[in-house]
């Protein structure tokens, strides 16, 4: 097993049982427009899902608020990329246990683990 896969198997562990409270799943349907005809303008939609599960509501600190203009009601989602069914994008809109977000900003770690979002509420 390679140290990706170890860190990920931990990770599931701790979202399984010390973090279970804090795990929430996620649902986003996203609609991508192609085909643009600019005469009779009209355009193809393409639907595509998919799903998740994190710990979606953390908070900003005071200094990421004050200096990065990050707004207070923001959200911080952690997630093991191996269960996102599929990378999320930004304008994404997830639907939740508490509420739909619209995903602003998206990170990624260096060892391609996680997936961290800036959520905001919609």
């Amino acid at each position: 097993m390679g140290l990706r896969d170890e860190i990920q198997a931990d990770i599931a562990e701790a979202f399984n049982e010390d973090l279970a409270d804090a795990v929430h799943t996620f649902t986003c349907e996203r609609v991508t427009k192609s085909n643009w005809h600019p005469k009779l303008e009209t355009h193809v939609e393409v639907m595509e899902n998919y799903s998740g599960r994190g710990v979606l509501f953390g908070s900003y600190s005071q200094y990421e608020i004050q200096t990065l203009g990050v707004l207070a009601t923001d959200k911080k989602a952690t997630m093991l990329q191996n269960e996102v069914t599929m990378a999320p994008k930004i304008d994404d809109e997830w639907v939740t246990a508490l509420g739909s977000f619209r995903v602003v900003h998206i990170q990624q770690d260096p060892a391609a683990t996680i997936w961290k979002c800036q959520l905001r509420k919609v």
